[in-house]
């Protein structure tokens, strides 16, 4: 029943273009210095357990390596409030602005971290302990966590396994980048977005809110856990 609902045609020629000013070092690029890097739905897994809210598509674009420009379209955003306007796309530009919500600073005081909901081990709790969250939210989804930094529902993102892929971080990067916050990997290197680079982000990933100090982060993330992931 629940499909029914929520079954929707979007016609694309109904919307207003959004009036976006490209950065000006992004404004020459040639279609070939571009890489595109697509996932047409992130969060599976809780999809097909009734969590609509985790669920995103995500588009990445990149370019010289690195993701420059996002979109996170969320599907189901509002599906548990009955008559609010189903779904919303954020957009983000490095070096230019964020498109569809507005962010919100994470609360001082304290410190919540988003992490997996269904890759855990030990290596990824060492990870969340050694930063000593007051709260964690497990969620499904690098798009949902990554929308949590900009809601302010979470300062920092900790996912110290090989388990997601470069289509999953290359939008939500941009996006949460643009807003002014920082994505890595693991042990603080960038990721590579090159047409040729590696599926697997085989080093993990470490994301902060914008306003957030990622070096110090960085800093209390045990060598050990570092070590444990391999390029």
């Amino acid at each position: 029943e629940c499909h029914d609902a929520h079954q929707q045609v979007f016609d694309p020629t109904a919307e207003i273009p959004v009036e976006i000013q490209c950065p000006p070092h992004l404004v020459s690029l040639a279609e070939e210095e571009i890489v595109v890097w697509v996932d047409p739905l992130d969060g599976t897994a809780e999809y097909t357990q009734g969590l609509l809210d985790h669920v995103t598509v995500l588009i990445g674009i990149a370019t010289g390596g690195k993701a420059v420009g996002g979109v996170i379209h969320q599907p189901y955003y509002n599906y548990q409030t009955p008559g609010s306007v189903l779904g919303r796309t954020v957009w983000g530009v490095v070096g230019g602005e964020v498109g569809g919500m507005s962010t919100v600073s994470p609360p001082d005081g304290c410190l919540i971290v988003t992490t997996t909901r269904s890759h855990s081990s030990s290596t990824v709790n060492d990870a969340i302990d050694a930063l000593s969250p007051s709260e964690v939210v497990r969620v499904g989804g690098a798009g949902h966590k990554v929308m949590l930094l900009l809601e302010g529902k979470a300062h920092v993102y900790v996912f110290a396994s090989p388990g997601c892929k470069k289509w999953d971080t290359c939008a939500p990067q941009a996006v949460l980048e643009a807003a002014g916050g920082t994505l890595t990997d693991i042990k603080g290197v960038q990721i590579p977005y090159h047409a040729s680079a590696p599926h697997r982000n085989s080093t993990g990933v470490l994301a902060s809110a914008a306003g957030q100090q990622h070096e110090v982060y960085l800093a209390k993330i045990p060598q050990h856990v570092k070590d444990n992931l391999k390029a």
